[in-house]
């Protein structure tokens, strides 16, 4: 499961470092709001295997 998290930690960070390289706002918005749901999905992961 820990790799499973660093790997959606290594994803957003990806999708920011190419949201900064878009100049189109609509592609760069895209890509900023999956590197905010790679961010949740692994917080929900490492909430739930903490409690449980």
């Amino acid at each position: 499961m820990d790799q499973y998290v660093a790997y959606l930690r290594e994803q957003a960070v990806k999708y920011r470092e190419l949201a900064q390289t878009i100049a189109d706002a609509e592609g760069r918005r895209e890509l900023l709001d999956l590197a905010t749901t790679c961010d949740q999905v692994a917080n929900n992961i490492e909430d739930r295997a903490a409690s449980g």
